[in-house]
């Protein structure tokens, strides 16, 4: 019974060694012909990781606004067929993420794995290693990620009041003139436009948001959104101290008719002490979630009570453990065994003295600023919340 024992013990730790020394995925895209922007072309991608070598047929793109100027590029990738990449779920749409102004590879995946920690109906892509080659030529390590669709985020495909949209510009009164589609001014990713134009509905929102009374806005503001999901999504602004993620880097999206909207996440290499620009900032500029009209009336307006929801949500998380010091380290870690071994090749191809970085940090540096900006950020945020005088 004792060598048994023994034994049981000594296979695990096999297990869990194996498990951190296992290689990161590889994807060879075979294809003729450079890598387009506009349409999606046939290519066939070789896939392989511990244990399969797979060919499999698909389309593929470039992909990006600003990060398009980078010389590494991300790419869209729809498979012929459902399969699973870097052990995530089987799915045919997948985000190949350069990650190139990030040199951790971390800041996109551990908010999003933070934020469906936090509560497991928040949406975030799920994501994962792997290397990258085009016709047999290295092109660096990536971030594979989960497309964030209709089908990956569960809405009710026979229910005509299910909804997405990437980056809609709800908290600007005004409408925008540059840099949007006047085809589809809100960015609408479900249904499709042509079939089924959602611009009234999100319209009749922005209009509730500006133009209500406090007593309305008050009485409505749950029928209109996840106030639970709301606050998940200010508090990993206000970790991240994500500039960007408050007016866009977000997905807003309506299961069914009887849902209101809740917010996905979405793009966040610029955070955890990098600003938008890739400026280091470890907290000498913060900012400033009441930019967004929601959460500004939602915090203006006492008989809401939401301030005292956030500041009980905050040190619930707190509690759990799921903001802090140890377990963002614990996610630093983690992510660090996988590919550790793998960032200096990524280098050799993409120098870390790049024209786009602010400065020349190499990974490990850049790992110990993510640190030593969740140590003043938590501090930061627990005394904020501490003497947060609510009536």
């Amino acid at each position: 019974m004792i060598i048994a024992k023994h034994l049981l013990i000594a296979f695990s730790i096999l297990i869990a060694y194996s498990c951190i020394d296992e290689k990161i995925p590889t994807l060879n895209i075979k294809k003729d012909g450079a890598i387009g922007w506009k349409e999606k072309e046939e290519c066939n991608i070789i896939y392989s990781d511990s244990q399969n070598i797979d060919e499999l047929k698909a389309k593929i793109k470039c992909r990006g606004g600003m990060s398009s100027k980078y010389y590494k590029h991300s790419f869209s990738l729809e498979l012929k067929n459902k399969y699973s990449l870097a052990k995530l779920s089987h799915d045919d749409d997948w985000i190949i993420n350069a990650n190139y102004i990030d040199k951790t590879f971390m800041r996109h995946k551990i908010s999003y794995d933070l934020f469906r920690e936090m509560n497991s109906e928040n949406v975030a892509s799920k994501s994962g290693y792997i290397n990258v080659s085009i016709n047999d030529k290295y092109e660096g390590l990536y971030l594979l990620m989960e497309e964030i669709n209709a089908s990956m985020i569960g809405l009710n495909k026979n229910d005509t009041m299910a909804m997405l949209f990437k980056d809609p510009p709800i908290f600007k009164k005004e409408r925008m003139t540059n840099d949007q589609n006047s085809l589809n001014y809100y960015q609408q990713k479900y249904p499709k436009i042509n079939k089924l134009d959602k611009a009234y509905y999100i319209k009749e929102f922005i209009d509730f948001l500006f133009n209500t009374s406090d007593k309305a806005f008050s009485k409505k503001i749950d029928s209109w959104v996840d106030i639970s999901n709301v606050i998940d999504w200010h508090i990993i602004l206000l970790f991240s101290n994500n500039g960007d993620g408050i007016m866009k880097n977000f997905y807003l999206y309506k299961i069914d008719k009887n849902t209101p909207f809740k917010f996905a996440i979405w793009d966040y290499d610029h955070s955890f002490g990098r600003d938008g620009d890739n400026e280091r900032n470890l907290m000498e500029r913060e900012l400033d979630c009441n930019r967004a009209i929601l959460l500004e009336r939602l915090s203006k307006i006492s008989e809401i009570g939401y301030l005292f929801k956030l500041k009980r949500r905050w040190f619930e998380l707190r509690k759990q453990n799921i903001i802090s010091f140890e377990n963002f380290d614990k996610h630093i870690n983690n992510n660090d065994k996988r590919i550790n071994k793998e960032v200096d090749k990524n280098f050799e191809k993409w120098p870390l003295n790049s024209k786009w970085y602010y400065d020349d940090n190499d990974y490990n540096q850049e790992l110990d600023l993510m640190k030593d900006f969740v140590k003043v950020r938590i501090n930061q945020l627990d005394e904020y919340f501490n003497n947060l005088y609510i009536k």
